[in-house]
């Protein structure tokens, strides 16, 4: 006989049985008890459910459907969005994912491919949202690919171009503005040391004209005293004469 819950979330509709089976420590089993349904890895403490599942939203669409035997999921499970678009797509087989993988958003476009292997990612992923490929042996990642458009391969190229244009600009100004300082620092040191040079020229001159100055001012007194000198002999011889 079919079974119907619900919760604040949802509505179910499923069927049990109470056959009883041996538990597998690595698989989850799902079994009803006390008007709630449970979920255990290796274990159970209720009627298994068995049978078509369906758990919906209140507004009656459908949010997940699939097939259980014996508390475990078997077959192709599918869940859906509150609007009604597919979410995902998984097979299963005696408890674990097993087989194709896929995800959609709430629009409708693919998101994700996969495959599973004993409940394990295996071969190639592709994810079309993050625009990569990836390779998994055991769920370990092997090989990872981006994946890219031909419009953003010819962005990218031209995002390189302009960043090496930018970059050579960069160095040509910095060039430039080297070469600039160090013009403006020869003509200021030029400049400098003519200065320093017409400084030294002017201070010389200006030694010399004092060391000519003195000198005349020397010889002048020197030949005032002489003349004065001879003067005063004259005078002397003619009062001797006299």
């Amino acid at each position: 006989m079919i079974k119907k819950i619900s919760d604040k979330d949802f509505r179910y509709e499923f069927y049990t049985t109470n056959k009883k089976t041996t538990a597998n420590k690595n698989i989850t089993y799902y079994w009803f008890k006390g008007g709630t349904l449970h979920e255990t890895q290796g274990g159970m403490s209720g009627d298994l459910l068995d049978g078509e599942f369906m758990r919906m939203f209140h507004s009656n669409q459908l949010a997940e459907q699939g097939k259980f035997r014996k508390g475990i999921k078997i077959g192709i499970w599918k869940t859906w969005y509150p609007n009604g678009i597919l979410a995902t797509t998984q097979n299963w087989h005696n408890g674990v994912r097993s087989g194709k993988y896929i995800c959609y958003d709430q629009s409708g476009n693919l998101l994700e491919t996969g495959r599973f292997m004993s409940d394990f990612k295996t071969g190639k992923w592709i994810n079309l949202e993050k625009r990569d490929t990836i390779a998994y042996k055991k769920n370990i990642i092997v090989k990872q690919k981006e994946i890219f458009t031909k419009s953003e391969k010819y962005r990218i190229k031209q995002e390189n171009i302009k960043l090496e244009n930018a970059t050579k600009t960069q160095k040509e100004s910095e060039a430039t503005s080297d070469a600039m300082k160090l013009a403006n620092y020869k003509i200021k040191a030029k400049k400098e040391k003519r200065i320093a040079s017409e400084k030294t020229k002017t201070e010389k001159a200006t030694q010399k004209a004092s060391r000519e100055q003195v000198k005349n001012e020397s010889q002048k007194d020197s030949k005032v005293k002489t003349f004065f000198n001879t003067l005063f002999k004259r005078s002397q011889n003619q009062q001797n004469n006299g």
